[in-house]
């Protein structure tokens, strides 16, 4: 039996303990609101394919924040599609799925004094990959106990004392009637780069013009066997400082300096996205990705190319924009400082030729 097929037979044991305590006989007090209950039950944290938070916020409009799951990866659908950290989601997920609670309240003319009616309250929605609805969830005012909250089930009246605090959980520290606008930024997964060195055959730096080439190559090599002093054939993974028609020897420790900072770029802050229409090529220009000179590519044995655009400085001389084209067209901000590492390796790493 799988670990979910226990957890739900755990569940509907449990609520079969439940019913059997409050009918059997002589025991007719018992009440169920008064016991601690999870408040969504039989949901489990793979089976949350998207996630959709939204407050009534007046006017026809609501403050939203949509999460999607494609490919193991969250992303925030309304802010870019850009990455969202997954394990922050997993926090979200697990607070959620997790939470437990006690009845508060079941009078409808009560929800006001938790401001947890339907345009009053934060509407947490989670849903499967096909999008059917695994629950639907609100959430009231902050409670004067930290790590706790006011959550009940959309369509019912029932409100939930709980031992999670799901307002501090989205990053929402204000008071509920207030809000006009989520904290985004605090899932944004700013790792813009992340390349898997090991699966890749060539790395390409350019820079006006300059530009630094490298490669891993398979060299083979003889292994003595320690034991009867015979040579086995092996083959290693080397990279090397292409020029021209030469392949060049690397000391090793510089390689992965030059590794770790070219193939996971962290930056400042996702702005924007450009994609394949005409308001794109605006894009394009504005941030000075068109025509640019200054670019990665990564290429893996299947000749399949990724590319990483630098375009104008921003704000000065405090970085640079950067457009992650291989990532569903990300704009993101990178400091000089950032920058300046990455684009060194051009005059640094020739010198570390063995």
């Amino acid at each position: 039996m799988s670990e979910k097929q226990l957890k739900i037979f755990g569940i509907a044991f449990l609520s079969l303990l439940i019913l059997y305590l409050i009918t059997k006989p002589g025991n007719q007090s018992v009440d169920i609101d008064k016991l601690v209950q999870s408040v969504v039950i039989g949901v489990e944290p793979e089976d949350i394919g998207s996630i959709e938070i939204y407050k009534e916020t007046g006017e026809n409009k609501n403050a939203k924040l949509i999460f999607n799951k494609k490919d193991n990866q969250w992303r925030i659908t309304n802010h870019f599609n850009c990455k969202a950290e997954n394990s922050k989601m997993e926090r979200l997920i697990n607070d959620v799925l997790e939470m437990t609670g006690k009845v508060r309240s079941s009078d409808p003319g009560k929800l006001d004094l938790y401001k947890i009616t339907d345009s009053q309250g934060l509407h947490m929605i989670l849903k499967d990959e096909g999008g059917n609805t695994l629950a639907n969830l609100i959430i009231g005012k902050k409670t004067k106990d930290p790590g706790s909250g006011f959550v009940r089930i959309s369509g019912h009246n029932k409100v939930y004392f709980t031992d999670k605090d799901l307002l501090a959980s989205i990053g929402f520290f204000g008071e509920i009637d207030t809000m006009t606008t989520f904290n985004v930024e605090r899932f944004v997964d700013l790792d813009a780069v992340v390349i898997d060195r090991d699966n890749l055959e060539m790395i390409g730096l350019v820079k006006n013009g300059r530009e630094l080439v490298v490669k891993q190559i398979e060299k083979k090599e003889e292994k003595t066997d320690k034991k009867d002093s015979t040579s086995v054939p092996v083959t290693k993974k080397e990279w090397v400082l292409v020029k021209g028609k030469k392949e060049l020897s690397l000391n090793k420790d510089e390689v992965k300096r030059f590794l770790d900072d070219v193939t996971k770029i962290f930056a400042h802050e996702v702005i924007d996205r450009v994609g394949g229409t005409f308001a794109d090529y605006n894009k394009s220009v504005k941030y000075g990705f068109q025509n640019s000179r200054t670019y990665l590519v990564f290429q893996t044995p299947d000749q399949h190319r990724k590319a990483v655009i630098f375009g104008k400085k921003y704000e000065k001389d405090k970085g640079y924009y950067m457009l992650v084209k291989y990532d569903d067209g990300l704009v993101y901000k990178v400091t000089k400082s950032t920058f300046d590492k990455i684009y060194k390796w051009i005059d640094d790493l020739p010198k570390r030729v063995k």
